[in-house]
Parts: C-alpha cells; structure tokens; sequence
C-alpha cells in the first residue's frame, strides 16, 4: 500500500512508502473460548498493525473483548481504557482502568448473518514512552438483526506506556467464539 503525504502546506508532494504485509489468515471453524495472536505475529518487528476480523459468538447477547499480552502472558489488571461511540448517536461507552477493552456498543447476536466485525489499527505496540493503542471501525449486527456500527477506540493506561505488547486475545463477555475469520498485518514505514 503506498500512501503520499503532503508537506510544506501542500506545495510539494513527496512520496511516503508505507507497507501493509498479511502475517495471519485464519478461519475458525469450530467453537473455542478465545482466539489468541501469539507473539509469532506480534513482536519487534513492526510497531502498527491492522486486525481485520468477523466473529459470531456462541451465546447472544454479547460484547466483544479484547486483551493484551506482555511478555508472552495475558494482562488481567485494570489497565485498559476504551470508548465506543455509537453511530446511531446512542451513548457513547468508555471505560478507564478496566481489565479487558471493550470494542462493541450494544449486544452481539449469535444468529445467521448476526455477529461481530471490526477494522483496528494499532500502534505504539513496542514504545516504551506511549502507551500502546488502537482506533477502528466495529460493524456488525445485534440480537434482532439491528445493524450496529460504532467507531472504537482503545490504550493501555499511561502507568503501562512501557509494556511492550506481543500477542492479543479475541474474546467474548460470554461463552465461546462460534466461528470466524481473523486477518493480521504488519505495516512498515
């Protein structure tokens, strides 16, 4: 993927070469109770990535949760800050010190067609002087077939802007993830 980027007020163009590699291409196609990327995908070698997902879950009603590892372990203290707001101009969600990232607004259906998807950019993945964070798109539909869109948005709270983060767990509030597709790259620049 190339992107341009304008410089001195737009007077000059100058070309800024941004590469987006596919690391992971899975399918889940039989129920389990997360969905981890490991730190085979998330490490050193880049410090943003795109995750690009759509996961039904096993039970109705249910938000979709994110986490991080550190250090090959999953983080369980209150270290996460998220907002979701809510295309639809319902209240907007946030958290601020809790122990998982929210990335839905309203209640995920588990019926067909129903589920889970979502676009996330993340960075700052290795600094340690910024917290790491991510910002997307959450698109899916609810337990009456309601079409639910929300822009998201995430970090580890400042007090971890030196975790070094190498691995995410994909889960959610309740029971397993049914099925799905999860698709991670790596963006160079």
């Amino acid at each position: 993927m190339a992107l341009t980027k304008l410089q001195d007020g737009g007077s000059n163009l100058s070309s800024a070469v941004a590469s987006m590699r596919l690391l992971l291409n899975a399918t889940i196609s039989s129920e389990v109770a997360e969905y981890d990327i490991s730190s085979t995908y998330i490490n050193s070698t880049y410090d943003t990535y795109r995750l690009i997902c759509h996961l039904i879950p096993a039970t109705d009603n249910v938000d979709m949760y994110m986490y991080v590892f550190v250090g090959g372990t999953r983080q369980t203290g209150s270290i996460y800050a998220s907002e979701v707001n809510p295309t639809d101009g319902g209240s907007v969600f946030n958290n601020n010190g809790t122990t998982y990232w929210r990335i839905n607004r309203y209640g995920i259906g588990n019926a067909s067609g129903e589920g889970y998807g979502g676009v996330l950019d993340f960075f700052n993945m290795n600094s340690t002087s910024l917290p790491a964070m991510f910002v997307g798109v959450s698109n899916g539909f609810g337990t009456a077939a309601d079409h639910q869109g929300a822009s998201t948005t995430g970090s580890l709270l400042v007090a971890n802007r030196a975790d070094a983060v190498n691995g995410l767990r994909l889960s959610f509030s309740s029971g397993n993830v049914s099925s799905g597709t999860v698709k991670l790259y790596g963006i160079k620049e």
